[in-house]
């Protein structure tokens, strides 16, 4: 969630939008001062006066971040190939070479705020063998986009993937994914 961009904001409360404990992820009535480091970083504040509430205006404590890849099975004609690329409901950002999934990089800072974000696939080249394109999808659930070319074949599969939180329409993180999935001998 994000605090509010003008009114009220407070250390606790159980007001979402209002209450800085709850943005940090932290129970309504936590313990919490204005000289914690949590709330330094959330301010934006790092030493010095922090000015309540216009410091905190506007301010999230979720970090989206995804970053381009380039993600490829090359088998040479032993068998198929299959590249992928998945979010998962848990803030992984992961790779598949034939059957192994990889973590990349966590895409949600904290991760168990990614339930709240939806990703939106764009294909830019080539074609999915499987995932959703097209459409906002919910990230409540595990995304998966994979290319898969069966012996002798081979192709390549570029994408970009937009994250923007639930119900809003700022895209907070863009990257471009290609799958590169090779099965010739």
């Amino acid at each position: 969630m994000t605090l509010n961009s003008s009114g009220p904001i407070s250390l606790g409360g159980s007001t979402a939008g209002q209450s800085i404990n709850l943005e940090l992820s932290q129970s309504a009535t936590a313990q919490v001062s204005l000289n914690d480091t949590n709330v330094r970083t959330l301010a934006g504040v790092a030493s010095g006066a922090i000015v309540m509430p216009t410091n905190f205006y506007g301010k999230s404590a979720v970090t989206i971040f995804i970053s381009d890849q380039f993600i490829s099975d090359f088998t040479g004609g032993a068998r198929a190939a299959t590249a992928g690329y998945r979010l998962t409901s848990g803030g992984l950002a992961q790779s598949l070479v034939n059957t192994t999934f990889t973590t990349l990089e966590t895409w949600c800072t904290p991760t168990a705020q990614a339930v709240n974000y939806e990703v939106f696939i764009t294909i830019v080249s080539g074609g999915l063998t499987s995932g959703t394109t097209g459409s906002w999808v919910a990230l409540s659930t595990t995304q998966t986009w994979t290319l898969q070319f069966a012996v002798p074949n081979s192709g390549q599969c570029v994408f970009t993937a937009q994250i923007r939180k639930v119900g809003t329409t700022t895209v907070l993180a863009t990257a471009t994914i290609t799958l590169d999935a090779d099965a010739t001998p």
